[in-house]
């Protein structure tokens, strides 16, 4: 599973998630399709978001990477 499946999974929409760790909607989905790095700033925060640990979110953002 990937950031954007989970996203989706949790019935969250994009602007929330994106508003809630402080970045945009476009820079969201760039991390979530893997075209942008995730800094571990905006790790931490998805992290607390979704209530998993960071290398949970880490290995998402690894399947995200080569969904693309």
């Amino acid at each position: 599973m990937n950031l954007r499946e989970l996203r989706n999974k949790r019935g969250l929409k994009r602007k929330y998630v994106a508003e809630t760790v402080g970045i945009c909607g476009k820079h969201l989905n760039d991390i979530e399709g893997g075209r942008v790095n995730l800094t571990q700033k905006v790790a931490e925060k998805l992290s607390k978001l979704y209530q998993l640990d960071i290398e949970i979110i880490l290995g998402m953002y690894k399947e995200g990477q080569s969904d693309g």
